[in-house]
């Protein structure tokens, strides 16, 4: 049995147009601690739109009688219980289940605000270009102890956090409540970190949208007791002065960081080769080092990982954090050495690559090893858009316009309200179109050499040129130039798809499907093109059938196309087909289960069987 998920034996409590919140709670061997967990999250002033996600990951304690016996009061509670083996996945798969606007994680010994929830949404609801919100935190060594009422070990107001500054943070904002769609863009949590990875995921988010910081304390966290002669602090936010971050920066200086404001020392000495211990142990000390890590001393902080690195030789996540803190100091060969050894350690971790090779470009000037590394996190992610603008970037800083701009092009194609690539794009655009200066008698083109100089262009060259036309507003001229490509260049497939995208602009639908059906035949592997022709075809009603088979080639070759999918599901309702429309939008919940518009679609098909 890999997995095992059950929900109320009772009516399913129904919540018009979904649930507000999903929170899912993890929890193992903490079956003291979960009813009490459970029972305040129910009082929460949202809870009437609140699902609850219980993760049993692993556990040999009864937490799942618990939640059998809770289910009996709450309709909106489920559980998740997956074998210790498959634990670390059990997160990941509850917020694919879950179907609330908003997400949340927190741990069966967490304890909230009645209106933690109230506020994050309200903030969340206030500010539509904020993903995530999160709160202050307190935090106490009494077990069973409520946020209204418990014992203070110290409070921690978090930072209003900088890609820069969360890159440097061993802690971060525990309970933040973030939009279900994030994980479009970013993908869900890091397995194998510490505290979820709610680090790691907030430091994706934060490099590419906005997060938002309430001035509120919504939540208490339980550390673990220490003996009263010596108290324990709660971890302090670091203050960071710069790090080698490239894309999630302002566009008006993308890819450089700031100067270390550090003093220079002379580097540390290499750390002593010892015999290395069981990697078992390595998260449980590094997790004993967070007091240490968490303060404004790095010396400290890179003394204490240079320590846990001498025990941990093969730990590459100190290596990672110890390459970030080095960077601060102003070591930056120990920073590069430490960021190559978390590369070698776990070569497929995205985040140690792209933060090996920020710090190449920005301070090695080594920008082809740079590239070489980018390429590969796109061949990994090619939807990437943080990983499309770092690559625009670089090429257009190592004079290649041509390739930044269509790395660029490519990632405002998948995020169109990018602003911060919109604005490099225009930048870069604006550039190329600027002027030339006058020509001199020694520099003048003759009308001659003009036209030798037009006739050695590759059809790549002369589309270039219409595309400046078209971003010019100047689609007379685009038109023109794209039918001299297409009487030089017969099967050059991309101008006969603009062509037909500007004929059907003016209301020629003839021509543009003359040109759509062109360029699908000249590229039968352009899944833009044929794309293209089949919305054509199903739009203005030329060939229904001919539309339904195209997607379906589509479909055959990616099996898992979500907009394919959409698209199958969405005419074969207007035909009057529901079965086979439901049989659609259900692949799409299946592959995605936060896909609203599958949802809605599914539901309308629904409404219309029952009445």
């Amino acid at each position: 049995m890999s997995q095992l998920v059950t929900r109320p034996s009772g009516a399913i409590a129904v919540m018009e147009n979904g649930p507000l919140v999903s929170a899912i709670v993890v929890t193992r061997d903490r079956e003291a601690h979960l009813r009490e967990c459970l029972g305040e999250l129910m009082e929460q002033t949202v809870a009437s739109r609140m699902e609850v996600i219980v993760v049993d990951a692993g556990s040999t304690q009864c937490e799942w009688a618990v939640v059998a016996d809770l289910q009996q009061r709450y309709a909106n509670l489920a559980a998740l219980k997956l074998p210790s083996g498959a634990a670390a996945r059990g997160i990941n798969m509850a917020l694919k289940m879950a179907s609330g606007k908003y997400l949340t994680i927190l741990d069966a010994t967490d304890r909230l605000k009645r209106d933690a929830y109230e506020q994050l949404t309200a903030a969340l609801e206030q500010d539509s270009a904020a993903m995530v919100a999160y709160g202050d935190t307190c935090f106490t060594a009494i077990a069973h102890e409520s946020f209204a009422n418990h014992t203070s070990y110290g409070k921690v107001i978090w930072p209003d956090y900088t890609p820069q500054q969360l890159s440097q943070l061993s802690e971060v904002a525990p309970h933040p409540l973030w939009r279900r769609e994030v994980h479009d863009s970013v993908g869900y949590l890091p397995e194998g970190y510490p505290s979820h990875g709610l680090r790691e995921f907030l430091l994706k988010v934060v490099q590419r949208f906005r997060i938002q910081h309430i001035a509120e304390f919504t939540g208490l966290k339980l550390i673990a007791a220490v003996p009263q002669s010596a108290p324990q602090q709660a971890p302090q936010p670091v203050e960071v002065r710069s790090t080698p971050t490239a894309a999630a920066q302002p566009a008006t200086s993308p890819l450089q960081s700031e100067p270390v404001t550090a003093p220079l020392q002379s580097e540390p000495a290499p750390m002593p080769v010892t015999e290395p211990l069981p990697a078992a142990g390595a998260e449980d000390a590094y997790a004993a080092l967070r007091p240490q890590l968490s303060g404004d001393d790095l010396e400290q902080a890179a003394a204490a990982l240079r320590q846990h690195l001498a025990s941990y030789p093969g730990h590459a996540v100190a290596h990672n954090d110890l390459a970030a803190v080095s960077y601060q100091l102003g070591y930056t060969d120990q920073a590069l050495l430490h960021y190559r050894e978390a590369v070698a350690l776990e070569p497929d971790e995205d985040v140690y690559l792209k933060n090996l090779a920020d710090l190449l470009y920005v301070d090695m000037g080594q920008t082809d090893e740079a590239i070489n590394i980018y390429l590969k996190l796109l061949e990994r992610s090619p939807r990437d858009v943080e990983t499309l603008l770092n690559l625009g970037i670089i090429c257009e800083g190592v004079g290649q316009p041509e390739a930044a701009e269509s790395f660029l092009q490519r990632a405002l194609e998948i995020e169109p309200a990018n602003m911060a690539v919109r604005e490099r794009l225009s930048e870069l655009r604006q550039n190329a179109s600027a002027p030339a200066a006058p020509a001199t008698a020694a520099t003048a083109t003759t009308p001659a050499a003009a036209a030798e100089e037009e006739d050695d262009l590759t059809a790549e060259d002369h589309y270039l040129k219409s595309q400046e036309l078209v971003n010019r507003g100047d689609l007379a001229g685009a038109e023109q130039k794209l039918q001299g490509i297409v009487a030089l260049y017969p099967e050059f497939a991309p101008a006969y798809n603009d062509l037909a995208v500007l004929a059907y602009q003016k209301g020629d639908k003839d021509t543009a499907r003359r040109n759509y059906e062109k360029a699908a035949a000249l590229a039968p592997g352009n899944n833009t093109f044929q794309k293209n022709l089949a919305d054509f075809y199903f739009v203005e009603g030329y060939d229904v059938d001919g539309a339904i088979n195209i997607y379906l080639d589509q479909l055959r070759k990616e099996p898992l196309n979500i907009e394919t999918l959409m698209s199958l599901g969405k005419i074969c309702a207007i035909l009057d087909r529901p079965e086979e429309a439901e049989t659609f939008y259900g692949k799409v919940i299946h592959l995605e289960p936060w896909n609203r518009d599958a949802r809605e679609c599914l539901d309308t098909l629904k409404q219309a069987a029952n009445s």
